[in-house]
């Protein structure tokens, strides 16, 4: 990043103590979070990128934020309050030790209350050890670079990085970079099919007439032949 793009604000203890928070909210930042910083603000004074603005989106400047946790298992919770509080659209990175894990957040303006942005989709990517990343995952830490990403405003700048994450996400089937038309939506059809197999094997195991069992087996089957054909096609 831009030397002057840096800010390194330190913003915990201004959350929980000046925010009026949400008494859920406030706890799980509180015991799940060890910092959170703000470590750069791109903006049209900071960097040769153009603000973009219309009906259904605003994005004046971007936030680049990293959330140093207590628990893998917190981040979306935790980023659905980051990405609440913070009306900008924000790149998130968490950090447990040496793992870090992406967020990107779309945003679009509120329909209720065109002054207010709220999340479209949110996107995150697996845990990657630093010292000791795969080559997809050392590629994709290079592309990361805002070199590779364009210029011509933040909003397309921001779709990037989008971009990146969902190919990144579905590197593990397809082992590369490369992205396909469809895999945003086939990667969603992946991820609601996976929470319905786990679904069925939750019933399964709890089952006990014979027959619903083998219908339940047969089901499981059949999501998991579908499921292979899905990652086949990324």
């Amino acid at each position: 990043m831009p030397p002057n793009t840096k800010a390194t604000k330190k913003l915990k203890t201004y959350l929980l103590e000046k925010l009026p928070l949400k008494v859920n909210d406030k706890k799980v930042l509180k015991n799940y979070t060890k910092t959170i910083i703000l470590h750069y603000i791109l903006n049209q004074s900071k960097i040769n990128i153009s603000r973009y603005e219309d009906e259904q989106r605003k994005y004046i400047e971007i936030y680049l934020m990293v959330v140093e946790v207590t628990s893998k298992d917190k981040i979306k919770q935790i980023s659905n309050i980051m990405q609440t509080i913070f009306q900008k659209p924000i790149i998130l990175i968490f950090q447990y030790d040496n793992a870090i894990s992406l967020n990107i957040t779309p945003k679009r303006v509120s329909k209720a209350d065109s002054s207010k942005l709220v999340a479209e989709e949110s996107f995150f990517t697996s845990w990657i050890d630093l010292e000791n990343p795969t080559q997809l995952e050392s590629e994709f830490l290079g592309k990361f670079d805002i070199k590779n990403h364009p210029f011509t405003n933040f909003y397309d700048f921001y779709k990037s990085y989008e971009k990146l994450t969902l190919s990144f996400n579905a590197s593990k089937f397809s082992g590369t970079l490369e992205q396909k038309e469809d895999t945003k939506e086939i990667l969603n059809q992946i991820q609601e099919l996976q929470t319905f197999i786990n679904d069925i094997i939750s019933k399964i195991k709890k089952e006990d007439d014979i027959r619903a069992k083998v219908n339940l087996n047969i089901e499981l089957k059949k999501s998991q032949n579908r499921l292979e054909e899905l990652e086949g096609k990324l």
